[in-house]
């Protein structure tokens, strides 16, 4: 059984833990303001401040005081008694119960005797005695936790300190995470670990050598009364890019509840810049959009989706603007509904979108959007749309999300001949975005960027043949962490293909590397 510290205010659940596989009797359980070590009864009833609660399964113990009888079986969680504890309860009000599991067909009797001395002799499987005390936040809130977190350069260890001033005894947890500007990185991001912990004899640590993924406890300690430094170690792998890092503690004096002792600090690794990361979106055929985001690695691209929102089946045609950032609020999307009514949907850290707004009507004349990046070169990305006629037109970006286009320019004619187009991003090193074109015959061009609004595009060069086996091309911006764009391609079959960008306009891809099945459960990539 343990020591329970309780918070002024609400209830409490008085369950015993049993190491017995399965129940299947009655658990006897008793109060009293004394240590309960004899004679039975003595100092028998709860503490001034606490009362019993409504009992809906355990009952009182005929001719006691503050002694009840719980049916049990089973495994798991069991019923207990029910105390309510008042708000004006006074700090370090204490008290002490005891349990005792009385299987069917025995003497309850001495059952309710053994719970009621059941601090004098050892605790095993079938007994045991605890006390409970309250605290209140008053007093929680004399507990206080200093960091001391300097940089860490990249390749190199460095110490860094939490210094605890506890009044209680409590449970500390540690963890790491990125810096609120930052997006929600993983262990391919972030190769730091912690490789030693030290601290006093009033602190008891343990910790794990996992780097420092999101989220995740790494050092935990439970610390008695006293002040106390820890200090752990942090190992960074060499290379390991400039991420700002916040350091999270928490300290837990009340058994239960999110009434924690908290402090974080912020630290930075010095090393090199840290590269920009795209996601990929995908649409479901229950008009669900789904979110991935990037790990950095070659091999999987993807760590597991989480979804944006629900309600996107109404749009046919989604397409984004520039490439899907993680850590910046870039990729804004446009839509557009069976009605012809065009929607901008801007990105937002954390969101990832804004509720809609709408551009305008009249935009079923065309059938196709993609959005291009900054064709311009004005920092503002822009559309392109093909009418019917094979006619493309440039919608150059304002930069508003009231008015998010200029009025349209036309820069070519005969556009037609392709049955994909896709874009947003720089896939020659030359800082404009290009633009990728397959026809009919499953022929792949390549239309690099000129920066100029009059002819955004230099003239076509071919890339390769045999690209209709795909029934889907995204160009995703930089999955791999190689500060060049990538393409995603799908299979009919539902594979999922990644082309890695290499920079070169002759060469714009390196041979492909499959990267997952079962894809096509998304009727839109993006």
């Amino acid at each position: 059984m343990n020591d329970i510290v309780l918070r002024p205010s609400g209830s409490w659940a008085a369950n015993a833990a049993s190491t017995l596989p399965s129940l299947d009797g009655t658990m006897v359980y008793a109060f009293a303001t004394k240590p309960l070590t004899g004679p039975a009864g003595d100092g028998a009833g709860l503490p001034a401040g606490l009362t019993f609660g409504t009992q809906e399964v355990c009952k009182p113990a005929p001719e006691t005081t503050a002694v009840y009888l719980c049916k049990v079986g089973g495994t798991g969680v069991h019923a207990a008694p029910i105390i309510a504890i008042s708000p004006e309860t006074p700090n370090n009000t204490m008290g002490y119960y005891g349990a005792v599991y009385a299987p069917t067909g025995s003497d309850l009797t001495a059952a309710v005797q053994a719970a009621q001395t059941a601090g004098a002799t050892p605790a095993d499987s079938t007994h045991g005695a605890g006390t409970f005390t309250v605290k209140t936040p008053e007093h929680v809130a004399q507990n206080t936790l200093a960091f001391n977190t300097p940089d860490i350069e990249a390749g190199k260890s460095s110490p860094q300190t939490l210094h605890v001033h506890a009044v209680d005894a409590g449970h500390l947890d540690l963890r790491f995470g990125p810096a609120p500007d930052q997006y929600g990185w993983s262990s391919h991001d972030v190769d730091i670990r912690v490789t030693a912990v030290t601290a006093s004899e009033s602190a008891q640590c343990t910790h794990k050598t996992e780097s420092l993924t999101m989220g995740i406890v790494l050092i935990q300690c439970d610390l008695t009364p006293g002040d106390t430094d820890i200090t752990y170690t942090l190992t960074s792998a060499p290379g390991t890019e400039s991420w700002d890092i916040n350091a999270y503690a928490r300290y837990q004096v009340y058994s239960w509840g999110s009434d924690y002792r908290t402090a974080e600090a912020a630290f930075a690794v010095d090393g090199p810049p840290v590269r920009e990361r795209h996601t990929l979106l995908g649409r479901d055929s229950a008009g669900k959009l789904w979110l991935y985001h990037p790990t950095g690695n070659a091999s999987a691209p993807f760590r597991i989706r989480s979804l944006i929102s629900s309600g996107w089946q109404g749009y046919n045609t989604l397409t984004k603007l520039s490439p899907l950032s993680a850590d910046k609020a870039t990729g804004d999307l446009i839509t557009r509904d069976s009605s012809g009514v065009l929607w901008y949907h801007r990105h937002v850290s954390g969101g990832p979108f804004a509720p809609r707004a709408r551009v305008g009507t009249g935009w079923n004349i065309y059938n196709s959007l993609t959005g291009a990046g900054d064709l311009t070169g004005d920092g503002k990305p822009d559309l392109i749309a093909r009418d019917t006629a094979g006619t493309l037109w440039l919608y150059r970006g304002t930069g508003s999300a009231a008015a998010p286009f200029a009025s349209r320019t036309k820069i070519g004619a005969g556009w037609n001949i392709y049955n994909q187009l896709a874009g947003t991003a720089d896939l020659t090193g030359d800082g404009k975005p290009d633009l990728i074109a397959r026809d009919t015959a499953g022929t792949l061009w390549l239309y690099r960027g000129t920066g100029t609004a009059a002819a955004p595009f230099a003239s076509r060069t071919k890339i390769g043949a045999g690209w209709n086996i795909y029934n889907t091309l995204v160009v995703t911006g930089d999955l791999t962490a190689d500060g060049k764009p990538d393409l995603i391609a799908r299979d009919t079959a539902g594979t999922l293909w990644l082309y890695r960008g290499t920079g070169s306009a002759a060469a714009p891809f390196a041979s492909r590397t499959k990267i997952g099945a079962g894809w096509n459960i998304y009727n839109t990539l993006i």
